[in-house]
């Protein structure tokens, strides 16, 4: 048995929470069309017959305009540096971005051309070709159709340097149940509004209660920055905040294999994105 460590870096919505999902054929990390769904980096733990990969999907790469997205940042820099190797994961329109990331003489780069459905054979060609200049592999796929993974796959075991394994065969990540809450209300949010509220919403799961013999009780506070986004978030009547409940519920049930009573509101909290307290609580979740 060969296990090793893989973090997958790239832009905003190039597609790695669902390469992540398809590898592990589980609904692990917080999916949707538009980008930086995902804040914190989430281990999933790919396992066959021959081998076991530790897999980060990280924030999407980006400049960083306030606290949080510093903080994005330093957890992408921090998944680096834990992998054996690291997946550059890109699209046509963004192959030719490099990251500012320094990689040890014992780390293996591999780049990941995702969404090749959306190009020709000929574009795939010259692409490949372009970066086979700055990246030991190169491998083409499209994560949503699921194609090339096997191959993808099969060349991240080429470079796997460990001979034990991390983790019992049984477990797909060892992220704590709240991370995955605060990551499906997220997905919900993002599912239900306009591009500008989502982006301006902070999740923190102030409680989660296991109950013998009943509902497992969860509560989740939603910071927004300005009251005109905590009317957007509630809705008419309180609409649309019933619709993140129900959709956040039903993915909450799925992953725990349990029914649970979630509960959710809505806080003001001006510049929560600067707030290191408040920081701190979100990250502790992860």
């Amino acid at each position: 048995m060969k296990s090793g460590y893989v973090s997958i870096i790239g832009r905003p919505n190039t597609g790695k929470s669902t390469l992540l999902n398809q590898l592990l054929k589980f609904k692990l990390s917080a999916v949707s069309h538009k980008a930086q769904t995902t804040r914190a980096s989430i281990q999933g733990i790919y396992m066959d017959d021959d081998s076991q990969i530790i897999f980060y999907d990280t924030p999407g790469f980006l400049k960083t305009k306030n606290m949080l997205e510093e903080w994005m940042l330093r957890d992408i820099k921090e998944s680096v540096k834990s992998a054996d190797i690291v997946l550059f994961l890109f699209e046509e329109r963004n192959y030719k971005e490099r990251f500012e990331i320094n990689l040890s003489p014992n780390q293996h780069s591999i780049a990941v051309l995702n969404k090749i459905d959306r190009i020709s054979a000929q574009e795939g060609e010259i692409i490949e070709k372009e970066l086979k200049e700055s990246f030991e592999d190169v491998i083409l796929i499209s994560a949503l159709n699921n194609m090339n993974l096997d191959i993808l796959v099969n060349t991240i075991k080429k470079y796997l340097p460990h001979d034990n394994l991390f983790y019992p065969e049984d477990i797909i990540t060892e992220k704590p149940e709240r991370f995955f809450v605060s990551e499906f209300v997220r997905q919900s949010i993002f599912e239900i509004y306009g591009d500008e509220v989502p982006y301006s919403t902070g999740i923190i799961v102030d409680e989660f209660t296991e109950k013998p013999d009943r509902k497992d009780y969860i509560r989740v506070k939603l910071l927004v920055e300005r009251d005109s986004q905590k009317g957007i978030l509630i809705g008419e009547k309180g609409r649309a905040l019933k619709e993140v409940g129900v959709r956040s519920r039903r993915m909450i049930e799925e992953f725990l294999g349990r029914d649970v009573f979630l509960e959710i509101f809505v806080k003001v909290e001006k510049g929560w994105k600067d707030n290191k307290g408040l920081l701190k609580r979100m990250w502790e979740q992860t």
